[in-house]
């Protein structure tokens, strides 16, 4: 345990950040399945309303994984390295 008045604020502070973290990395790796999920639903039957479903997951993604490299919970390369593949997915299917 510290001793010194800031480690201790470093401990907590750690704490705080521990939980922001987890919280960024989880609503990423959830919406991330529901994509997938979203993905294997459209190839099945192509309609318009699963279409807009994926353009809209994927404009939540992208703005979950910019706020998470924004504060430093994702390196800037993985935020880009991840984005690239959820629109390489999305290029892969089309709606004709």
């Amino acid at each position: 345990m510290a001793n010194i008045k800031s480690a201790k604020k470093k401990v907590r502070v750690g704490q705080r950040n521990l939980i922001l973290n987890r919280f960024y990395k989880s609503t990423v790796k959830t919406l991330l399945k529901k994509y997938r999920v979203a993905i294997k639903n459209f190839e099945v039957n192509k309609d318009l309303e699963t279409y807009e479903l994926l353009k809209a997951l994927i404009s939540k993604i992208y703005s979950r994984i910019d706020k998470a490299a924004k504060k430093k919970v994702f390196h800037p390369r993985k935020a880009a390295r991840q984005k690239s593949r959820i629109s390489k997915l999305f290029k892969k299917v089309s709606l004709s």
